[in-house]
């Protein structure tokens, strides 16, 4: 039972991770157009919301791998 629970919490951190990925794209999208737009607050708050996810993601993954 003990293992099948390790599987299952470990499937939810790889989700939350994919799901973070895909913020992180998007945001990184957003950026790049708002530095192209010369609207730099935009860009500058976002680029750091995306660096937010990065280290989120990697805690998750360090999770993983004790």
């Amino acid at each position: 039972m003990t293992r099948s629970r390790g599987h299952r919490t470990s499937s939810a951190v790889v989700i939350y991770v994919i799901a973070l990925m895909t913020i992180q794209i998007f945001l990184v999208t957003v950026a790049a157009e708002a530095f192209l737009d010369d609207d730099a607050s935009l860009a500058w708050s976002s680029a750091a919301v995306s660096v937010v996810l990065f280290v989120l993601a990697a805690a998750f993954l360090r999770y993983l791998r004790p």
